[in-house]
């Protein structure tokens, strides 16, 4: 280590002394106290804001991905693709899962969340995947190049 850096940790030592024993050092400790309880106070309110937050947007995102199941579902039917049990099904789960939690259930909005997201995505590969076509689905029946249709 060169010795220019050792002498300007050294005179950093002793400029930081005179300056503690000019304003004194106990004025020094309860300012830099104070300020250490000041961060702790912002970090502690800043965390507790952002759960705030978080909560509100889960319960935000939830509610937009259940009506995003939903319009999807009702495409789905529409178009033949999908059965009415799963969209029942997923809504009473929703519905069951806010219910018993009430509004203010983190865990209940966040299982809701993940139980519509799921139901949003299924419908959406539902909807996007190529219909299947053959004698376990409705729809024609292709074989050897000729085209008829089966119940």
């Amino acid at each position: 280590m060169s010795r220019n850096i050792v002498a300007l940790v050294w005179f950093g030592g002793v400029v930081l002394a005179l300056v503690l024993y000019l304003i004194g050092s106990g004025a020094f400790l309860n300012a830099t106290l104070a300020a250490l309880a000041r961060a702790e106070w912002v970090m502690a309110n800043g965390i507790t804001y952002l759960f705030g937050q978080t909560f509100d947007l889960v319960r935000s995102a939830a509610i937009a991905l259940f009506v995003v199941f939903l319009v999807l579902g009702a495409l789905a039917k529409q178009r033949g693709v999908g059965r009415g049990s799963g969209l029942v099904g997923l809504s009473v789960l929703f519905v069951v899962l806010i219910a018993l939690g009430g509004y203010q259930s983190r865990f209940c909005w966040l299982a809701a969340l993940l139980v519509a997201g799921a139901g949003a995505v299924g419908m959406t590969q539902r909807l996007l995947s190529p219909p299947l076509h053959g004698p376990w689905r409705t729809g024609s029946y292709r074989r050897g190049g000729e085209s008829s249709s089966r119940p």
